[in-house]
């Protein structure tokens, strides 16, 4: 749990990063110079990671240990359910769960360098790929449970292992993600959090659950629903579109910013507030994970973008 009074806030700075590498170091030290913020969603192993990585090192270095970052797996296990959709943490295919196990102990060494360079991590995020069919959610359930077991056996130098919550697969339909129900995942991880030396807790992503919906309250629902399971440690805020605009088609996984400063947004500040409400005391950390269109725009659009959706949250507990 966090001794913290309040939950630390991290910003997933990689998904409205520039294009250019060059422009990277100012955005990022300007997304770390942002008040409230203790640190970042690190993207690990995602496509673009070795182009990322020694500046991100670099900033890390120069700033201390000062920090409380996040690492996320999405980005890398995606891909790698992209190129092979038996591989992922749920595969009810024994070698493509094995090989989903070996790139979450890739990120286990990662954990242990960011460690040993003086940063401090909070969390590490996976997730429960493959997509499977709705019929064969159990199996998969079933899947992560074992894999879950095997990787909270590690030590992961401090860090709590954390199933975000991505979309779920429906019987019929179209999705974006695709993976496990909520139910399922909590069941898996209450079996696996049993006799585990790490801590294992859940997220919420606000907009992937909007999505999975196609409602701008079902994030507040699954908030309430992980909290009342004791498992909620986490909440990133990542907008969904309820209309086809700048973003691309309606509910797409683009993670707009609220919709004050994007007009096809279904994240408001009111369900900023609401989704906060139903989180509770007790989270480990919050934030912010917004995209940014269009793609030509300046580091100080960027980070405006960024600080809107930081603001609404400020705005939220200041009335708690």
């Amino acid at each position: 749990m966090n001794s913290h009074q309040k939950p630390f806030r991290v910003v997933g700075a990689y998904a409205a990063q520039p294009n250019a590498a060059a422009e990277r170091r100012a955005f990022l030290d300007g997304v770390l110079d942002l008040p409230g913020v203790d640190g970042l969603e690190i993207s690990w192993g995602a496509p673009g990671w070795d182009e990322d990585f020694p500046i991100l090192a670099d900033l890390l270095e120069r700033r201390g240990g000062q920090g409380r970052h996040v690492l996320t797996l999405i980005g890398a296990a995606a891909s790698a359910a992209a190129k092979d959709p038996k591989v992922g943490l749920a595969s009810t295919d024994a070698a493509g769960r094995a090989r989903a196990v070996e790139l979450v102990a890739a990120a286990h060494r990662a954990v242990a360098d960011f460690v040993e360079r003086g940063q401090r991590i909070l969390a590490v995020e996976v997730h429960a790929f493959p997509s499977l069919p709705a019929a064969a959610a159990g199996e998969g359930g079933c899947a992560l449970e074992a894999s879950l077991r095997e990787i909270a056996s590690w030590d992961w130098g401090g860090a709590t292992l954390i199933v975000e919550h991505c979309d779920a697969r429906p019987t019929d339909g179209p999705w974006q993600k695709g993976l496990l129900p909520l139910d399922v995942e909590i069941e898996a991880v209450m079996a696996a959090a049993g006799a585990a030396p790490t801590p294992l807790g859940m997220a919420v992503n606000w907009g992937r659950s909007a999505i999975e919906e196609r409602d701008a309250t079902a994030p507040e629902r699954h908030a309430r629903r992980l909290r009342s399971a004791g498992l909620l440690r986490g909440v990133m805020f990542s907008g969904a579109t309820g209309r086809e605009g700048a973003y691309g088609p309606a509910w797409s996984d683009v993670h707009p910013p609220l919709r004050e400063q994007v007009g096809e947004s279904v994240m408001d500040r009111g369900h900023v507030a609401a989704t906060l409400d139903a989180a509770g005391a007790g989270l480990l950390y919050e934030g912010v994970k917004v995209a940014v269109r269009p793609q030509e725009a300046s580091t100080a659009d960027r980070i405006a973008l960024i600080r809107g959706t930081l603001d609404a949250l400020d705005a939220a507990r200041s009335t708690r």
